[in-house]
């Protein structure tokens, strides 16, 4: 879930916040149940926000087929690492298990700055 309104504030009313939810399905290859997998995500939703009923959903939508969330399926994302030093990939194809879209981008550039930060200490005093 992603608060978008958190650093966007003008795409939602005053006093309004607009989120964003994912949801992977069961399988996450193949064939799946539309109606539901979102039954299913918005009970997530409810279990999380207490007044989730209270929200007003704009939209849902289910991706699949010729037009997926997302090109590498979740659990079967490609590693950062390349083998070749320096060398690090980044992105909604190796993200994190559930992740995706422009915030799993986001996140594993995130992950690998951190691990080249940590790996070469002296880069990330240079940040100071």
């Amino acid at each position: 879930m992603a608060n978008l309104s958190a650093t966007c504030p003008e795409l939602a009313p005053p006093g309004w916040h607009l989120y964003v939810a994912y949801a992977v399905p069961v399988p996450a290859l193949g064939d799946f149940d539309s109606d539901a997998e979102v039954a299913l995500a918005l009970e997530d939703l409810r279990e999380q926000f207490a007044n989730f009923d209270q929200a007003k959903i704009l939209s849902i939508r289910v991706m699949r087929d010729d037009w997926p969330a997302q090109r590498s399926c979740a659990g079967y994302d490609l590693p950062r690492e390349t083998g070749i030093e320096g060398l690090w990939c980044v992105g909604d194809a190796v993200k994190q298990y559930g992740n995706g879209g422009t915030q799993a981008c986001a996140e594993t550039a995130k992950i690998v700055t951190d691990a080249i930060l940590a790996a070469r200490p002296h880069l990330a005093a240079a940040r100071v």
